[in-house]
């Protein structure tokens, strides 16, 4: 008796942790990443003056362009590495070049 009581109590608190047991990690696919950063790029009211590209291979990130500021490229690829999937980011974003004023 006491082994059917115990088996009980240990389904009975596996039931209780949820679908922890059944879940699998997300795999998202490079399309899905790409869209993803873009979005989330455009979406960033800093990085309205940027010119930025975004590659994707593998959930790695490629960004590249430019940007106003070092502030600038520094937030892009913060976002960037945000996004679910992401699993890494190489700068290439350089500072645009800002007209000389007299």
């Amino acid at each position: 008796m006491t082994f059917k009581k115990n088996l009980a109590i240990v389904f009975f608190a596996a039931s209780l942790s949820g679908p922890t047991f059944a879940q699998k990690p997300v795999v998202l696919d490079d399309e899905a990443i790409f869209v993803a950063v873009e979005q989330v790029l455009q979406g960033a009211p800093a990085l309205a003056a940027a010119r930025i590209t975004v590659r994707s291979q593998d959930g790695f990130i490629t960004l590249s362009g430019s940007a106003p500021s070092v502030k600038d490229i520094a937030t892009a690829v913060r976002l960037a590495s945000s996004v679910r999937g992401v699993t890494g980011v190489s700068n290439e974003i350089r500072v645009a070049e800002q007209p000389w004023r007299a």
